[in-house]
C-alpha cells in the first residue's frame, strides 16, 4: 500500500489557487505522486495581490506534521511559505528527526504582487537553520541576491552565488533566472553536490501568467525525487514542465494570472 510515491508540502494556502499549497498539490497530482500538506498560513489572495495573511497556530502546525508522519510514507518534502521565525523553527525541529526523505526548500520571500511573505526576523533563521537541511534549494534571482548579500548580474556572479549557498549547507542549488530581463531566454543555473553544474535555458514567454511558477517548479522537483529520480533529472524535468505551463496560457483572473498546471500533460 505504501509503495505508491508520496510527497509533502509545508507551505501557505493561496485562496486564488495559483500558488502555495494549491499549486503544489496540483503539481504532485500531475506528476502522479500522492500529495499531503501542512498549512502554515492562510492568505486572502487572488491574481491582483495578497489582501490578508493569518498564520496558523504553532500547535496546529505541529499536529499536522505529526498526523502526516504517523500515517504516510513520505519520500520527499518541500517547504514554501514559512512566514515567521517561530513557524520556521517549528518546521526545522520536526524535519531534523522526521523520515521524510529529500528536502526541497523554496525560500518564499515576496509574492508576485510585491507583498512580503517572510518576516525580516525569519531571514537569519532561513540561512542558519533551514538552508543547512536542504537537499535542493530553489531561489529566484532576488532571493539568491538576498541570501548571498550582493547583486547578481552576470553568469560568473550567479555561479559564485551558488557556491556560497552551498557553503551555507544546501547540497544542491538551482538559481532561477527568470528575473533577468536583459537576456532573451529564461536561464537557470544548477550546481550539484558533487561540484558539477549546468545552465538550463528555455525561450522567454511574454506573459503575465506566471503566478505560482516558483511553487510549481520546486513541487515538480519534489515529486520527481519522491519517485527516486536524481536531482539533475528532477530539475531538468521541472524546467520543461514550468516552460510548458507558462507557454500554454489560461485566462483566469484579472491580474497576474496563474500558470497552466495541466499543460505539460496535454503536450506529452
Amino acid at each position: 500500500m505504501n509503495n505508491y510515491p508520496q510527497a509533502l508540502t509545508i507551505a501557505g494556502s493561496d485562496s486564488g489557487g495559483g500558488a502555495g499549497i494549491q499549486a503544489d498539490l496540483k503539481t504532485f497530482q500531475e506528476r502522479r505522486v500522492f500529495g499531503t500538506s501542512v498549512i502554515t498560513a492562510i492568505t486572502a489572495q487572488n491574481t491582483r495581490g495578497v489582501h490578508d495573511i493569518l498564520n496558523v497556530p504553532l500547535a496546529t502546525i505541529h499536529s499536522q506534521l505529526e498526523a502526516v508522519a504517523d500515517d504516510f510514507q513520505i519520500r520527499a518534502v518541500k517547504t514554501g511559505m514559512l512566514a515567521n521565525v517561530e513557524v520556521m523553527e517549528q518546521v526545522v525541529a520536526h524535519l531534523q528527526h522526521a523520515q521524510f526523505g529529500p528536502l526541497v526548500v523554496d525560500p518564499v520571500m515576496i509574492a508576485k504582487g510585491g507583498a512580503s511573505l517572510l518576516a525580516s526576523s525569519a531571514m537569519d533563521a532561513l540561512k542558519t537553520q533551514l538552508i543547512p537541511l536542504a537537499t535542493v534549494i530553489t531561489p529566484n534571482l532576488p532571493e539568491a541576491q538576498w541570501i548571498v548579500g550582493s547583486p547578481l548580474t552576470t553568469k560568473a556572479e550567479i555561479e559564485e552565488a551558488a557556491k556560497k549557498i552551498q557553503q551555507l549547507g544546501a547540497k544542491n542549488v538551482i538559481i532561477k533566472g527568470g528575473h533577468r530581463l536583459d537576456v532573451s531566454d529564461a536561464t537557470d543555473f544548477l550546481r550539484l553536490e558533487n561540484g558539477d553544474s549546468e545552465w538550463l535555458s528555455k525561450p522567454r514567454v511574454a506573459t503575465n501568467r506566471t503566478h505560482g511558477t516558483g511553487c510549481t517548479y520546486s513541487a515538480v522537483i519534489t515529486a520527481e525525487l519522491a519517485k527516486g529520480k536524481s536531482v539533475s533529472e528532477a530539475v531538468r524535468l521541472a524546467k520543461d514542465f514550468i516552460h510548458q505551463t507558462i507557454s500554454s496560457q489560461i485566462d483566469v483572473g484579472h491580474g497576474h494570472g496563474p500558470v497552466n498546471h495541466w499543460a505539460y500533460r496535454e503536450e506529452a
